[in-house]
């Protein structure tokens, strides 16, 4: 594989057995028990936790997502459809990240989607990937749960943890930082030291739920094999309207999960997600003919490198996947 990469790690479960294969650059220290910031792959555990709650309370996709907030998160056109779970959940409800979804520990989600233009579509006319609408989703988990937010996940793979919730100190002290490459040299991103969010905080926003789990190699790829059983349901797909799918890295979604029937990357159908942000590119996934487990870690990508388009690099680890022997 080209590079050069801070860590690179690929893990892969078929026919009972279960690989990992990790490299780093000199004087980097990581292995597949070293713990990262997953970027988007943390959408799985969000979206998935609430597909199980949703149906314990007996709750729809089509509810009204402001029922369960307890305030009104509507577009500013009057007329337009009421903003259900559902599109929140599979980026179809027109909420934007254009202003931004940093919100302030003191502050409440309530004053910053109501103070904010945080639509740019109505509701349900298109898909338009937005990390704000993972956050609103991880406030519905504290109101249907009654609990804060990282202590009603209680699914996540051992030692993983949003924002380091929960995570012990012996994982941290060994956690592995997201790195960009700058001149030749790997300059840390994220996690070169670590922030506890305050205990006060107004919002799950604080936690990072669109983003900020931290797992291993290992713990990605059990959240890989945990897909077998996952919510598929689709709650958005490409002949239900229009949307930004980023040249076919974006095609169906459901509860967290990226749904592809024909994906142009493999040669079979998938459901998982991909990661990107910081550095970092990755993704867990589930070939559901074959029954292979697979995930996969990229750390250290170049500085200004934004694109979300799927790489080179993931191409090669998609052609390799989809090869292998059982």
């Amino acid at each position: 594989m080209t590079g050069p990469f801070a860590f690179c790690g690929i893990a892969v479960a078929l026919n009972g057995r279960r690989q990992f294969a990790t490299s780093t650059a000199p004087g980097i220290a990581a292995h597949e028990e070293s713990a990262f910031r997953v970027a988007s792959i943390s959408k799985v555990a969000v979206g998935q936790a609430l597909a199980s709650l949703l149906k314990t309370a007996r709750v729809g996709w089509d509810t009204d997502i402001s029922d369960l907030l307890g305030w009104s998160l509507r577009h500013p056109n009057p007329a337009a459809r009421p903003v259900t779970i559902g599109m929140v959940a599979s980026h179809s409800a027109g909420l934007t990240d254009a202003a931004g979804y940093l919100i302030p520990p003191a502050m409440t989600l309530q004053d910053w989607c109501q103070h904010r233009s945080v639509f740019d579509a109505e509701p349900g006319a298109r898909f338009a990937y937005c990390n704000l609408g993972y956050i609103v989703l991880a406030q519905v988990l504290e109101k249907l749960s009654g609990k804060a937010f990282p202590q009603m996940l209680t699914d996540l793979p051992q030692g993983a943890g949003f924002n380091w919730a929960g995570v012990a100190s012996a994982i941290r002290a060994g956690r592995l930082p997201t790195y960009r490459q700058q001149q030749g040299k790997f300059q840390p991103q994220i996690d070169h030291t670590i922030t506890t969010p305050p205990d006060d905080g107004q919002h799950p926003g604080m936690f990072s739920p669109q983003g900020g789990l931290r797992c291993s190699l290992r713990g990605l790829l059990d959240m890989a094999e945990a897909l077998e059983t996952a919510d598929m349901t689709p709650l958005w797909t490409p002949q239900m309207g229009p949307g930004d799918y980023l040249d076919g890295a974006f095609e169906s979604y459901g509860a967290g999960l990226q749904i592809f029937e024909h994906p142009r990357f493999y040669p079979r159908p998938l459901i998982g997600h991909f990661g990107n942000a910081y550095g970092f590119a990755g993704g867990i996934w589930f070939d559901r003919k074959r029954g292979c487990s697979f995930a996969y870690a990229l750390n250290g990508l170049p500085m200004g490198a934004e694109s979300d388009a799927v790489l080179a690099e993931e191409n090669r680890i998609f052609d390799v996947i989809a090869e292998l022997e059982g």
